[in-house]
């Protein structure tokens, strides 16, 4: 029988096993038509994270295809809390209205977060009563839940129309990379056909056991595996025990489970993740998918209700690892990883799925820049000194939240210290060469803060300021650079124009509200001014005037993009 490219020698010899020839693949004698095709950026993988690099690369006018193996978008409501600055990024590519609709239609608008010993014993704790409690001082969008087997169809629908093309049921079965770019083998599941890719970079948004993080030999390392965990996804009515709450993630913990429910609003379905077999000192406690069945799993799904005789549907199981890891670099040559690819973490505090769009948003606009001849390769170099640093915390964080939560007896003193929820989403800070401190303080290396007291300083999310009952001064950022200033800012934007004339991508923009709230809010006076990179974070600042502005700012943009 002939080789179809899926055996073990094909995913894992090296290339002096398998020759690339003009017009063929030979592949242990057996030769497939091949088509070679050139594309500037490659995701391999169309999950959550590769849909959102594609269209995110597609935003920036940057050609991308992205290859995904399984036949279309997620068909579990898995990742539903999204946060702040996902949210945000959401709202940049205009998908916040939508998932604002489907997040009324499926769950509670400001869902909490409490804790029961079962459902029907009632709570016991409350980690979050107000899921959007004092947001709104710190950004236009508001928090959600919405499943990924929602929000992936939107993301895909978004990147083919803004140009992205989108490969479903083919495989990246090898990369081999040089000096000027990747050729990658694909394989079409459907038709056996192989086919050649030729990209100048790719993105591994491959998932947790990335084929391509393997054979780039980089290493994963933190708190490592924390349980066996298991997802039962489910229908039972549970409509009398959910009267009156509005709950988006309700904590169990009793002697025969420790983990936690999401229901739909209709309070009928949802699902369960158990993280363990009640006590996590106890033997055996922590597999909770050994020998797990079906019946096995309406018995714990029963016990978290707390209704022994409630009639209940299971609709699947998902076992999986619970691990609290992140890859020791972000990049090898011309090929990054991003996503669960590059991090591993267990649900608690949903920072899976946030963390890697946020990835995916950092290396977009980078990518976009050196594919189109604006920034200097050197550029892409700041996507791991600025995304693993957050990746560290973000392992740490989950893994904390995962002791405190679910296994607590567990606890020792080296647990991370909590880092609260809003500096986590929009208080954490970059230390890269596209960041340049201000001049007149040395740099820390700070990774994360209160969102209050950043106050525009280089390297933290640009701050919000309300322009008009619509509109947030977030809304200008996105594309190229955009410096704003104080009342007294003209000189500055005279620069802007001329740096603009003269081919550097910066504009400043007209906004109806006064300079001084933008200025209170950027640090800066009424004759400074801030430059905003693409992804809404404070690239450099002037704190007050100079005397030769278009010197100053040509300086800065040149240097923050490597040019």
């Amino acid at each position: 029988m002939g080789c179809d490219n899926s055996c073990d020698r094909c995913l894992t010899s090296p290339s002096a096993d398998r020759q690339i020839w003009p017009g063929g693949l030979i592949v242990h004698g057996v030769t497939h038509t091949v088509n070679t095709n050139e594309v500037p950026v490659l995701v391999v993988g169309g999950s959550l994270v590769g849909l959102s690099t594609a269209l995110f690369l597609a935003q920036q006018g940057v050609e991308v295809l992205a290859v995904e193996r399984h036949p279309g978008t997620a068909i579990h409501p898995r990742a539903g809390h999204l946060h702040l600055r996902t949210l945000e990024l959401m709202r940049s590519v205009g998908l916040e209205p939508a998932l604002q609709q489907l997040s009324a239609e499926r769950y509670f608008p400001n869902g909490g977060i409490n804790e029961v010993r079962t459902l029907a014993e009632g709570e016991v704790a409350s980690y979050i009563p107000d899921l959007n409690q004092g947001v709104a001082e710190f950004s236009p969008s508001r928090r959600l839940f919405v499943a990924q087997d929602a929000l992936e169809p939107l993301l895909r629908e978004r990147a083919e129309a803004l140009g992205a093309t989108l490969r479903y049921n083919a495989e990246v079965v090898s990369l081999e990379q040089d000096d000027e770019g990747v050729t990658a083998t694909i394989r079409d599941h459907g038709t056996g056909a192989v086919e050649q890719v030729r990209a100048r970079y790719v993105v591994a948004a491959d998932g947790n056991r990335s084929p391509i993080r393997g054979q780039l030999g980089i290493k994963m390392g933190g708190h490592g595996q924390l349980s066996r965990s298991a997802t039962i996804y489910f229908h039972a009515d549970c409509r009398e025990l959910l009267k009156g709450t509005e709950l988006g993630v309700i904590y169990v913990t009793n002697p025969a489970l420790r983990g936690f429910f999401r229901f739909e609003r209709t309070g009928t379905s949802g699902f369960l993740v158990v993280n363990t077999l009640g006590d996590p000192t106890l033997p055996g406690t922590l597999d909770v998918t050994r020998e797990l069945t079906t019946e096995g799993a309406a018995r714990l799904l029963r016990s978290a209700i707390g209704l022994p005789d409630l009639p209940v549907q299971i609709d699947d199981v998902a076992e999986w690892v619970a691990t609290a890891d992140v890859a020791e670099r972000y990049q090898a040559g011309r090929i990054f990883l991003a996503g669960d690819a590059a991090h591993v973490v267990p649900p608690m505090g949903g920072f899976g799925g946030n963390t890697g769009i946020h990835d995916a948003h950092n290396l977009a606009w980078k990518l976009a820049m050196v594919v189109q001849g604006t920034a200097g390769e050197a550029l892409l170099d700041s996507y791991d000194a600025e995304r693993r640093p957050v990746g560290e915390l973000t392992i740490d964080q989950a893994y904390s939240r995962y002791r405190h939560r679910v296994t607590p007896e567990l606890m020792t003193e080296d647990v991370p210290e909590l880092v609260d929820d809003f500096s986590m989403e929009i208080g954490y800070r970059y230390h890269s060469a596209a960041i340049l401190p201000d001049a007149e303080a040395a740099d820390d290396d700070t990774r994360v803060g209160r969102p209050r007291q950043a106050l525009g300083q280089p390297g933290t999310r640009a701050p919000h300021v309300e322009l008009d009952s619509d509109r947030s001064i977030l809304d200008l950022f996105g594309n190229g650079f955009v410096l704003v200033t104080g009342d007294s800012g003209r000189p500055w934007q005279e620069a802007a124009d001329a740096a603009a004339r003269n081919g550097l991508p910066v504009v400043t923009p007209l906004v109806d509200t006064r300079g001084d709230d933008i200025a209170a809010a950027y640090g800066i006076g009424p004759a400074g001014a801030a430059l905003v990179r693409p992804d809404g974070f404070v690239g450099w600042r002037s704190r007050e005037g100079v005397p030769d502005p278009t010197t100053e700012l040509s300086r800065a943009l040149t240097g923050l993009l490597a040019r």
